[in-house]
């Protein structure tokens, strides 16, 4: 629409799933002979995930799609050990932590309900697909397999003609099913008594450190040091980390920590605060398990400024340690690609001024990673800052795409040269790329890499959710943004991608739904008026704050459709005529105007030949909005026009 904003092995690459003595005897005694294939890669399994909750079945079934998506992602992140019933009913159904299974059924109850939905589904649908997904009873961990191929079951078929006795043929494929069930429950027996869960936080969350130094100004080195440690984090095999933008909303916010790990899905919350004296610097670090609050451990370190990479370097350790992490000794350190430790303050600096979106922070961001890069012209994440801040800008109407796209070009091939496994440069690329120059298998190919350098870096999957979405692949999308939202639970921009995406695919209600059940619904307001405009509920689009009082262009944008459709339709031209004369933006630098948000809105109004001389203006200028052309139900009137049809190839999106 109007601005953008778990873990898996690196691509092409096998995930095993070996099946122990007990479960292949199992296995082959359930088949009769036929030997399925028990390799399967991440890819395969994802594919066939995606197969499933894209049909009809699932598509709006919300709970089991979670439940099985949730089962499905922890399994292939290596956590089928942690799948229990506790872990279930809080993570997946929202109960709280005091929740005890003997007193709510709601997990035993809903994987009946899942069981029954996959068995219709390879009933029906799902008869022909290559991968089979089930949930065995007796637990919850799914099982992956191949289905046998034609020819295997006809060799079957052949052995058992073959033996003469169909007699012996009965009582041996019941001893055999028998004999699976006894087998099954006696691993299931093994699996929970022999290795019992060590009850350590398998998740965390940084919360922003306080800043008790005399200079409120500060504010960027504590929210710095809270990021970097949450990257640092993000390393360890096992342990799912939350993104600093979900944590960050608790800066200053006096709440139980229980109920913070409750918000974030965080078993674990590290936290502290930064103070100084006589030119040193005072960190205290504490974890606190969030299930029960209790203190896990707490370390002060005073030190010299210079010396900060360190003891993030000691915090790390000393949390890995009290998570029971292994191979804390072979700790990575930190990556910041300088040792002047004036450019990384300044990159730190831009950081936090670049988390706010607000156009005066962007432009100071450039100038302060710019100085960052002066200082230390080998500074890669300097240079992927300044990309970050040119692409979102791009994206966001805060530059025009004549200024913005080549500085984000020149900035990204630096970093990356620097740099070739930087994961958010490969991240920004793919976002570049996508939004902005529209060449849509690339940008898969580099969120793709980018995932795979760093699978809990939320917005590579947020925006591989994007570029799904433009493509009117919903059912991707879905899926990239609902990984995004595990790591990164709070954003409101992710958030407003699913909404955005159900409103792409035409499902109004889940998009209205999705915008208001937000803490804060001032990021999705597009969607909402949008959603409320298809459906004709006319006035509830214009009592939207943004519509009622407009100060945007965005506002004016929204009720001059508004107006037009519900009856109006002189006043509402009359809004987008003054709009289209005056193409003030104060939002943008250099008051860049999208000419593709008029011609959407001309579009919605039934002018179809003013809408379609704005979209060519549009392509003129490489407006990243015509990124949403195929698939914005606004621009439906135009589809059957050749001269659309034209555009949709010129956009990239008919090759």
């Amino acid at each position: 629409m109007r601005g953008p904003t778990d873990p898996r092995p690196p691509n092409g690459s096998v995930l095993k799933f070996p099946l122990t003595g007990v479960a292949q005897m199992a296995e082959r005694a359930v088949h009769f002979g036929i030997e399925t294939q028990t390799e399967l890669s991440p890819d395969q399994i994802r594919a066939q995930l995606q197969r499933v909750l894209a049909s009809d079945l699932f598509l709006n079934a919300q709970r089991p799609s979670q439940f099985l998506r949730f089962i499905v992602e922890s399994t292939l992140a290596g956590n089928d050990r942690q799948i229990k019933e506790y872990l279930l009913g809080v993570e997946v159904f929202g109960r709280p932590v005091a929740y005890d299974p003997k007193d709510d059924p709601v997990v035993r109850i809903e994987a009946g309900r899942l069981r029954k939905k996959l068995a219709d589904y390879y009933a029906g649908p799902g008869a022909n697909d290559p991968v089979v997904i089930d949930v065995p009873r007796g637990g919850y961990v799914p099982a992956f397999r191949q289905k046998p191929r034609e020819a295997d079951l006809a060799v079957a078929s052949s052995r058992t003609q073959k033996s003469g006795q169909p007699g012996r043929s009965f009582l041996g494929k019941a001893a055999a099913v028998t004999l699976a069930a006894a087998l099954i429950l006696a691993g299931l027996y093994f699996v929970r008594f022999r290795h019992p869960s060590l009850g350590t936080p398998t998740s965390i969350a940084v919360l922003p450190f306080l800043n008790l130094t005399a200079e409120p100004a500060q504010a960027y080195l504590t929210d710095g040091i809270a990021e970097e440690l949450t990257t640092g984090l993000a390393q360890f095999k096992g342990l799912r980390v939350v993104a600093a933008t979900s944590a960050f909303q608790f800066r200053g916010k006096a709440e139980d920590v229980r109920k913070i790990g409750r918000a974030l899905n965080a078993e674990a919350l590290l936290e502290g605060s930064i103070s100084e004296l006589q030119g040193k610097l005072r960190i205290d670090a504490q974890l606190i398990d969030a299930r029960n609050g209790f203190h896990l451990w707490s370390k002060g370190y005073d030190i010299q400024p210079a010396d900060l990479a360190a003891s993030e370097q000691d915090i790390l350790r000393e949390t890995a340690q009290a998570l029971r992490i292994p191979n804390t000794a072979n700790l990575r350190p930190l990556k910041r690609d300088t040792e002047n430790s004036e450019a990384h303050v300044l990159y730190l600096h831009g950081r936090y001024l670049w988390n706010t979106r607000q156009l005066p922070d962007m432009l100071e961001s450039i100038r302060l990673f710019e100085r960052a890069i002066k200082d230390d012209p080998n500074y890669a994440l300097a240079y992927a800052g300044l990309a970050d801040t040119y692409t979102v800008m791009t994206i966001n109407t805060q530059m025009s795409p004549a200024e913005g796209v080549p500085r984000a070009k020149v900035a990204l091939q630096r970093a990356l040269e620097l740099d070739p496994n930087l994961a958010r440069a490969y991240a920004t690329e793919g976002l570049l790329e996508s939004q902005c120059e529209w060449n849509w298998q690339e940008a898969e190919r580099h969120f793709s890499k980018a995932i795979e350098l760093d699978p809990n870096y939320a917005p590579a999957h947020h925006w591989a959710g994007l570029n799904y979405m433009e493509l009117d692949q919903f059912a991707k999308a879905d899926a990239e943004f609902r990984r995004a939202q595990v790591l990164d639970p709070l954003s409101p921009m992710i958030t407003e991608g699913l909404a955005e995406n159900f409103y792409n695919a035409r499902r109004f209600d889940d998009a209205i739904s999705t915008v208001l059940n937000m803490p804060d619904q001032k990021v999705g307001w597009i969607i909402l008026a949008n959603s409320y405009i298809f459906k004709s509920q006319y006035q509830k689009a214009l009592q939207i704050p943004n519509i009622a009082n407009p100060t945007d262009f965005n506002g004016f944008l929204e009720r001059s459709v508004a107006v037009a459709r519900s009856g109006d339709r002189a006043v509402g031209l009359k809004i987008l005529a003054g709009l289209e004369r005056n193409k003030h933006n104060p939002g943008a630098s250099g008051n860049y105007f999208p000419p593709a948000y008029l011609a959407w809105a001309y579009a919605m109004v039934g002018e179809k030949e003013r809408s379609l001389t704005l979209l060519e203006t549009a392509y003129q200028q490489h407006d990243p909005a015509l990124a949403n052309l195929k698939v914005d139900p606004g621009f439906d009137i135009l589809r059957d026009d050749p001269r659309f049809t034209d555009l949709l190839t010129k956009v990239g999106f008919n090759k």
